[in-house]
């Protein structure tokens, strides 16, 4: 059997992690399966590579950032490599460009086309372990490209897929909890999550998985398991709807810090001003989220948008971009403000679900600005500072 493990930077912050890694694996190997390792860079150093990018300039270019970015993942990969050499096993490091992990997109937000899996399977063949740089791969000019925050998970399915192989990830958590226990300690742990709940509170903010991931998953048929402790099966797996016998009205809640609110006043808001807005957006690379308006023919009417706040740079170049079209508009930009969002594919045959999320605000006179809704989730706007007591309220009320 072919098996992908993912480990995470706080899984291989130090050597003796790495050394401890190395340990189980080669136990994995013995028991006669073909083993395949997707790591990320050690602990914080792709922020620390950030860093040292934004030491010379604030606004690093992009393609030169991937590839000082890459470097921290190609640290990793050696030193498993070496470990696992110390201990007697066959084992080799690839980069995502050896690997045949093939992107396209904007530089720093790749994603992945295709995985040219010819040479992995030489090497499996030939009995090694293969180390695999997440977070990486290249682009048809060649270029080295990364895949984003939480690329090495989309790194790890996207393997699994191409192979064929079982999928675990080990990152610093047990498994999928229905909400983050720091804010709730009530929170329950998720044996079972579908695909679907999976992708929305990932697309939504919830730190533990990488939307893409999960949606690779889903199109390919590849559980992925969840969990912490090595060779302890005790996480959570991410599978298709039908395996998830309990269909709670809602599975779970995401808060989502990495969050700015951005008001524009005074803009006619017709298509084609709306348009100048959304095409700089795109342009710059710019992840749009929550859109709302108050008159589509008002003549000096507003709009609102979300975007990470980690898009800063991006964000400061498409403003400028817009005021430059139309010069009378009025943006504000509003960083206090925390996306809470409640899923769950009970959703799809309740309804009062909207009604109880807006008596539980109206009952604490909790303020929000902003409210969208899918077929499996409903997404609040709200201030910062009512980030955690919205949270309790909303996993007290749904008992998740």
């Amino acid at each position: 059997m072919v098996i992908v493990h993912k480990y995470g930077g706080s899984s291989v912050a130090t050597t003796d992690k790495i050394m401890e890694i190395a340990k189980y694996l080669g136990g994995v190997k013995e028991q006669g399966h073909d083993v395949i390792v997707v790591v990320s860079a050690m602990g914080k150093r792709t922020d620390a590579l950030i860093s040292l990018a934004k030491e010379i300039t604030k606004d690093p270019d992009k393609r030169e950032l991937d590839r000082l970015m890459s470097t921290g993942e190609q640290t990793t990969i050696a030193l498993l490599a070496i470990a696992l050499k110390s201990l007697g096993y066959d084992a080799i490091s690839l980069t995502g460009v050896q690997a045949g992990i093939k992107t396209s997109g904007h530089h720093t937000k790749n994603v992945i086309d295709s995985v040219d899996t010819d040479k992995i399977n030489e090497l499996l063949k030939e009995g090694k372990i293969v180390i695999v740089a997440g977070f990486q791969g290249v682009n048809s000019r060649g270029d080295v490209t990364t895949l984003g925050r939480g690329g090495s998970d989309t790194s790890a399915v996207a393997l699994a897929a191409a192979l064929g192989a079982k999928c675990e990830i080990y990152t610093d958590v047990d498994g999928i909890y229905s909400i983050d226990p720091r804010v709730y300690k009530e929170a329950k742990k998720l044996p079972l999550i579908s695909y679907d709940e999976m992708m929305e509170l990932a697309f939504l903010g919830a730190g533990v998985m990488e939307p893409r991931a999960v949606e690779l998953g889903k199109k390919y048929g590849v559980e992925i398991y969840v969990g912490k402790s090595l060779g302890e099966k005790n996480g959570t797996i991410i599978c298709a709807e039908e395996k998830c016998m309990e269909k709670k009205l809602i599975t779970g809640i995401s808060i989502n810090e990495n969050t700015a609110m951005i008001n524009i006043e005074n803009i006619p808001t017709y298509a084609k001003n709306v348009y100048i807005v959304f095409n700089a957006a795109e342009k710059n690379g710019v992840n749009i989220d929550m859109i709302s308006q108050n008159d589509v023919t008002a003549s000096h009417g507003s709009m609102a948008f979300t975007c990470p706040k980690t898009d800063e740079t991006a964000l400061e170049q498409t403003i400028a971009e817009i005021k430059e079209a139309l010069p009378d508009i009025k943006p504000v930009v509003n960083r206090d403000v925390v996306k809470i969002s409640l899923v769950g594919i009970g959703m799809i045959s309740n309804i009062g679900i909207a009604s109880r999320v807006f008596k539980i605000l109206a009952e604490n006179s909790i303020s929000f600005h902003q409210v969208s809704t899918s077929e499996i989730s409903i997404s609040l706007i709200i201030n910062g500072v009512d980030k955690e007591k919205v949270a309790v309220l909303l996993s007290k009320e749904f008992e998740i």
